[in-house]
């Protein structure tokens, strides 16, 4: 991986570097790599998969239906409110 796809890889994800962490970052970023292509060679045939490695098994809660806010005790402390909603500033680049 080099410096180009870093930066662009940085860019999708908002993430700013300077000249000298982006020289840091490729060289860990490229150890990283080969240490995943290391772990792909490792044969797992015949091996279980586990989801959970220290024997924790599905802890739901109970669902029950308590009492509830009405609209208007929700909306109470809401900076700004429309049409009995909250209104939310629109995030759209």
């Amino acid at each position: 991986m080099n410096k180009e796809d870093i930066k662009h890889i940085a860019d999708i994800a908002q993430i700013e570097f300077s000249d000298e962490e982006l020289d840091n970052f490729e060289d860990r970023f490229n150890e990283n790599l080969k240490l995943i292509e290391k772990i792909k060679e490792i044969d797992t045939e015949g091996i279980d998969e586990v989801f959970q490695v220290n024997g924790t098994e599905n802890n739901f809660r109970q669902d029950r239906v308590l009492e509830s806010l009405s609209q208007d005790e929700a909306l109470e402390n809401a900076p700004t409110k429309k049409y009995g909603y909250f209104k939310l500033m629109k995030f759209v680049d």
